[in-house]
């Protein structure tokens, strides 16, 4: 029993040190995992419900308090944390509430205060007071608001941490005590450290107030810079007009390690070719920050196309800072076989990953480029990937190649216009990026017999008349039956018809053709390089390889009634810019068929529930 006890506390202890760190995608990897057979599992479900609450995923976080049973906690620790997150979550609702002055909006609010104030009899802590205070203040009661902030800042408190000082700093706000409220809030960044998701919380909490005072507090509690990183390699040994000669490694080193030194705490994410790339992972990695790697391919096609030229030290280097980075991922496991593409979609993911951590954090990401103005937009390279940053109005730093050769080394914002395109179209032989959809009905194989022709009438109906609604039509479309495989050009384009089709199927009787009530459809989207390939049996193009392979072992997980999409399309549609579209983060699970795991996400409309 002890040791039963001793090993969940090391698996809290692990998980609450991941969600400090703003390591919220892992904290749900652990907490999937542990609460998997466990009886004991009450901590867990928390911390499940927490994770998802911080990500956005608020119907998700529903789900995993609604598997605790609140009066069993008694007046527990626990309880009072349970009791606040229930707050919380009704706190997130009404904050995406379009009109606050509804009815429903204030039963929201009211239940916010309620399951704060739970917490707060429980605990007598400042945290659940001072946000009850603020839920009052937002809902229209001034004098119920300016009465708990005070209680909260009355409420007993020794440990002078992060968050004494934010919650200090919010009531001091609620109070109208500007000064002593950014002194708070100064504190507050400066013990919080790297704890990326406590800051994150301080500055969603600002915001949600949304007063000229709260927001002008923001600059306070400043969120980690998250930086996408683009850089040139060093020049090969044949190439005829010096870019980045070898000898200006030692400049271009000093320059990133002191723009990292100015930008604060950050997160980067970049390839990891000889050069700058490495360059920048050295400095992130030396000042202690935290690195994600993206290959485009396989590590030793990879070592041979953009690290190997430079000579072994460069093999060696790029060994270590694999070694030392928080997470390495293969944007594709396959051979490079000279597919440029599969550079531009290692830089895709590089700029959606950088968009959805920065949004978990309440900032917006950088990136940072080490370049020559001018050069050439090779697909996949460091030009192409600022034009694609530019056009979703992202800010740019710039180490300029020319300057720290004539021997100005500061950098600069990126201007101008676009540098010239020289990017060459794919032969036949070569893969593309495409969106990829499957979607089956659960259920369909045990569906009667004499209700097949008039279901798939209806199924496929439906799949064709949203089809034809969307502005940018499917490259390509099969069915069998209730199974559908679609390619779209773009993420975008398939997030639309994946979510119009979901509606559209959400008004079928299942019962009339023999099926289950809670009969739905499932789905599953990747983005990915595949071979588009002549089929002369059905006399066109279609889709084939890995790519393909892996989203059909994406659908069969799916749950009913939801759309799960890979990390790579997520990443993707994020970095296309198109708001209309959410993607909450649900964990890495394991694919059909033992095809591997994946870390999945859930689409969904923008705010919708």
């Amino acid at each position: 029993m002890q040791e039963g006890h001793h090993t969940l506390s090391a698996i809290t202890s692990k998980i609450r040190e991941a969600l400090h760190a703003g390591l919220n995608t892992e904290a749900l990897d652990l907490i999937r995992k542990a609460a998997v057979g466990r009886e004991d599992a009450t901590e867990i479900h928390y911390l499940g419900a927490l994770a998802c609450a911080r990500m956005g995923a608020i119907g998700e976080a529903e789900k995993w308090l609604a598997q605790l049973d609140r009066a069993q906690l008694g007046n527990s620790p626990l309880a009072a944390e349970v009791w606040s997150l229930a707050g919380r979550i009704a706190k997130e609702r009404y904050a995406a509430a379009g009109d606050r002055t509804l009815a429903a909006a204030r039963d929201l609010a009211r239940a916010a205060i309620d399951g704060y104030q739970h917490a707060f009899g429980i605990s007598g802590a400042a945290y659940p007071a001072v946000n009850a205070a603020t839920l009052a203040m937002l809902s229209g009661d001034a004098a119920l608001a300016r009465e708990l902030a005070r209680q909260a800042l009355c409420a007993p408190n020794t440990t002078g941490d992060h968050w004494y000082h934010a919650t200090a700093g919010e009531a001091r706000l609620l109070l109208d005590e500007i000064g002593e409220a950014r002194r708070h809030y100064l504190d507050a960044h400066r013990l919080a450290g790297n704890k990326f998701g406590d800051i994150g919380a301080m500055r969603r909490q600002l915001l949600l107030i949304g007063s000229p005072a709260a927001r002008a507090l923001l600059d306070a509690v400043p969120a980690p810079q998250v930086i996408a990183f683009s850089g040139h390699m060093i020049d090969r040994p044949d190439r005829t007009a010096a870019r980045f000669p070898s000898g200006l490694e030692p400049k271009v080193a000093a320059a990133l390690r002191d723009t990292i030194a100015r930008l604060g705490p950050s997160i980067g994410y970049a390839q990891a070719a000889c050069g700058a790339d490495i360059l920048f992972l050295e400095a992130m990695q030396a000042a202690g920050m935290q690195t994600t790697i993206v290959l485009p391919c396989a590590e030793a096609d990879f070592i041979e196309a953009s690290v190997s030229f430079a000579g072994p030290e460069w093999r060696s280097r790029f060994e270590h800072v694999l070694r030392g980075a928080t997470r390495v991922v293969l944007a594709t496991e396959e051979a490079y076989l000279g597919d440029e593409v599969l550079f531009e979609h290692a830089a895709n993911l590089i700029q959606g990953m950088a968009f959805l951590r920065a949004s978990e954090l309440s900032t917006q990401p950088l990136l940072l480029t080490v370049r020559e103005p001018g050069s050439p937009e090779l697909i996949g390279g460091t030009a192409a990937t600022v034009e694609t940053w530019k056009h979703k109005g992202g800010r740019i730093e710039t180490i300029d190649l020319a300057a720290l050769r004539s021997g100005d080394a500061s950098p600069r914002d990126s201007a101008g216009g676009p540098d010239p395109v020289t990017r060459a179209a794919p032969s036949a032989t070569q893969r593309r990026l495409k969106s990829l959809m499957f979607a089956d009905i659960s259920g369909f194989t045990r569906m009667p017999e004499q209700h097949t022709p008039e279901f798939v009438g209806m199924f496929l109906q439906k799949c064709r008349r949203v089809l034809d609604s969307l502005d940018h039509p499917a490259v390509d479309a099969n069915t069998r039956g209730d199974a559908l495989f679609i390619v779209f050009e773009r993420p975008g384009h398939a997030a639309e018809f994946a979510l119009r089709l979901l509606q559209a199927l959400g008004t079928v009787d299942w019962p009339a053709f023999g099926l289950a009530p809670d009969t739905g459809v499932r789905i599953g989207l990747h983005t990915g390089p595949v071979y588009g390939v002549y089929d002369p049996v059905m006399s066109k193009m279609t889709f084939y390889g890995s790519h393909v392979n892996l989203a059909a072992r994406l659908e069969p997980i799916a749950q009913v009634g939801h759309i799960f999409v890979s990390e790579a399309f997520a990443a993707t549609l994020v970095a296309e810019g198109d708001e209309r579209f959410g993607c909450h983060y649900i964990g890495t699970l394991p694919l059909a068929k033992g095809y591997g795991e994946a870390r999945l996400y859930r689409l969904q409309w923008t705010n919708e529930d």
